[in-house]
């Protein structure tokens, strides 16, 4: 009798188990975030076409838990599962040189930094005359969730620099993100 209901116990431990993983699971939701943007301000750079130099970094706090609100207040970032960039594009929003473009720039990476693991999206090679906008090249099976779990998150832009930049130039960086949220 006794080993009847130890087994008995057994089997209903497994069901019970099983179906609070199932509930667990089916609680996760797929959600797509538009980050809010990331600011640099360049100032005035030197050519250096051989050498790969920072452009400008910047530190701010992780903006992603008010977007996971946005979309579910019951979730926020200690429930992100996993996080995958989609895109990435840097934009020239203003500049006090008319000649001052991304076209200076060649090999232009964005890394993204924080608790100790970084991510880099690239630009490779030279843009065209006057672009003011691009789209970095992302890998989205990297799983950033550890990066955003960071209190502070650094954002660089760095480059090699073909020709001098003139005047002060302000590059907007703007993501969209893959996020699987749940308990």
């Amino acid at each position: 009798m006794k080993k009847k209901l130890l087994a008995l116990l057994i089997i209903g431990s497994a069901v019970v188990g099983s179906s609070c993983k199932k509930l667990a699971e089916a609680t996760d939701q797929n959600v797509t975030l538009t980050s809010a943007d990331v600011t640099l301000e360049i100032t005035s750079k030197e050519a250096s076409p051989a050498t790969e130099v920072e452009l400008k970094s910047a530190t701010s706090s992780s903006e992603l838990d008010a977007l996971i609100k946005k979309h579910n207040s019951s979730f926020g970032i200690s429930n992100i599962k996993s996080l995958k960039i989609k895109t990435l594009t840097a934009e020239i929003v203003s500049k006090t040189d008319n000649s001052d473009s991304f076209a200076k720039l060649q090999d232009i990476k964005s890394v993204v930094s924080g608790a100790g693991k970084t991510f880099t999206a690239t630009y490779t090679g030279t843009p065209s005359a006057q672009t003011s906008k691009i789209n970095l090249t992302v890998d989205s099976s990297v799983d950033l969730k550890d990066i955003i779990s960071s209190s502070s998150i650094t954002y660089s832009l760095k480059s090699k620099i073909l020709s001098k930049i003139n005047g002060n130039v302000t590059v907007k960086l703007s993501a969209t993100y893959d996020a699987v949220v749940g308990f």
